[in-house]
């Protein structure tokens, strides 16, 4: 067992190599910078032609995963560990392309941000192949923030020594790991953490814009309930990528419900403001407590209002 810069543990004993499908994207690019650090040999496949400027991986090769040409499978049978940074459809085609090539042992892991579906796709394929291990991966987070801090919620579908060792890994990125019991548990969680948070914020700066604000006025006298929000929607502007928010809305099965409970509650708020009332517009204020008593995030304690 190696020991992380950090003094932590590094668990790569066992995984040696790693291969990055999608491997032209951010968490393409993220994935290669951390591993390369912890002297993993990185390789990374992708349908595009050449990597990013600041990607570190072993090599690199143009090849589509899907429909895997030699190149790819030499590269495959030795790998410990596949993460596929695809979306769902290449990702469950490249699962059945590259499956019946990997060792027994090795592990295959997605980062998508809806799971319902490929770990419906995992279960469903799991007994045709029974060598390799299948987890699916979530970082909660845009591959621009890094790991540390940050949270990764593990869905295990089958594991064993590699998936084990690769969450640990994980860990010593700095980032904590979170497992879930289902992909339906990740989805229904991550309606909130995700999806109303999303539409909130973007409909937040949508009104923004139709209500004809002045960023520089505004930027002299803001509380900071507005920097905060403003903070939010400009990383989500400059620096996140929008498909990935794309993705989440139309993907999570849950996606709808989000939406109306969010109108409703907009109504709700308006119409107690509307009739001046001020007893029910304090008591849904006031009803956030409760709400929120359990779940408490340290480190996120909010300033005086």
């Amino acid at each position: 067992q190696v020991l992380a810069k950090d003094g932590g543990s590094m668990a790569a004993s066992k995984i040696k190599s790693v291969i990055v499908l999608g491997a032209s994207g951010g968490f393409g690019t993220l994935f290669s910078q951390v591993l390369a650090k912890d002297g993993i040999v990185v390789r990374g496949i992708s349908r595009k032609g050449t990597p990013r400027a600041d990607a570190t991986f072993t090599d690199y090769l143009s090849a589509d995963p899907c429909n895997p040409n030699e190149e790819v499978l030499e590269r495959v049978r030795s790998a410990s560990v596949i993460v596929s940074c695809v979306p769902p459809g290449p990702c469950i085609r490249a699962l059945e392309a590259l499956a019946p090539h990997m060792s027994k042992g090795a592990m295959f892991t997605d980062v998508l941000s809806v799971k319902s579906g490929i770990c419906d796709a995992y279960i469903a394929l799991q007994d045709k192949f029974p060598h390799i291990e299948l987890v699916s991966t979530h970082p909660m987070f845009a591959p621009a923030a890094g790991w540390k801090g940050m949270n990764t919620a593990v869905i295990t579908i089958r594991g064993g020594e590699i998936s084990s060792e690769f969450t640990r890994l994980i860990e010593t990125w700095g980032s904590q790991t979170i497992a879930m019991g289902s992909g339906q548990e990740h989805d229904t969680v991550t309606a909130a953490v995700q999806n109303a948070t999303h539409s909130a914020l973007i409909s937040f700066g949508l009104c923004l814009g139709k209500i004809g604000y002045d960023a520089e006025m505004a930027a002299r006298i803001a509380t900071p309930p507005h920097k905060a929000l403003i903070g939010i929607i400009n990383r989500m502007a400059n620096i996140n990528e929008p498909d990935t928010y794309w993705d989440i809305q139309t993907d999570n099965p849950n996606s709808d419900e989000v939406w109306a409970k969010l109108e409703e509650a907009v109504g709700e708020v308006h119409a107690a403001v509307k009739a001046k009332d001020r007893e029910k517009f304090c008591d849904i204020i006031s009803g956030f407590k409760p709400l929120l008593e359990k779940g408490k995030l340290e480190g996120h304690e909010p300033p005086a209002y």
